[in-house]
């Protein structure tokens, strides 16, 4: 597997004056692939993480039909 066709998932959650802060990245090797999402409350984060893994699962069951 090369750094193309894998996928990197990285949460980060910190306070910061009292506030919630939480930051979700997603990319592959492909520098272009980079994207970025910031929210302030845990729903909000974790649908768009949930969101993240279903593009993870869809894109392994595409992969295993090329097989």
């Amino acid at each position: 597997m090369t750094g193309d066709e894998s996928t990197v998932i990285v949460v980060r959650a910190w306070r910061d004056r009292g506030r919630l802060i939480i930051r979700v990245l997603a990319g592959s090797g492909d520098t272009r692939s980079a994207r970025e999402w910031v929210f302030g409350d845990v729903d909000g984060s974790l649908a768009c993480v949930e969101q993240l893994l279903a593009e993870l699962r869809d894109a392994a069951v595409r992969d295993e039909t090329k097989r």
